[in-house]
């Protein structure tokens, strides 16, 4: 997955701006909440409050685009993290061997 989930229709606007600003390990919590609707600690108040307010239909699909999210945002921190090695494994430039073949 290359490009960031599009939403379910009938996520609310407001959750879709706010899951931008968490991480993959607080949307996979948040989905993990709206499943169960159990130990709101985890979560913020934002969310407990607007799934009071939504049907149960309304919080699974919430709950999928929460998860499809923290998938796409740990795929691309481990996209990251390979063009970090990427660059890590270079070859030395021409030259800067110090001339270990010259005598």
């Amino acid at each position: 997955m290359t490009v960031p989930p599009a939403p379910d229709d009938g996520v609310p606007s407001f959750i879709v701006e706010r899951f931008q600003e968490h991480s993959a390990e607080e949307l996979r919590e948040i989905a993990s909440y709206a499943e169960s609707m159990l130990d709101s600690s985890q979560v913020p108040s934002y969310v407990v409050q607007a799934f009071a307010m939504q049907d149960d239909e309304t919080r699974m699909v919430i709950a999928i685009y929460a998860v499809e999210l923290a998938e796409y945002l740990e795929e691309q921190e481990e996209l990251e993290d390979e063009a970090d090695d990427d660059t890590d494994d270079e070859p030395p430039a021409p030259g800067s061997m110090g001339g270990a073949f010259f005598g």
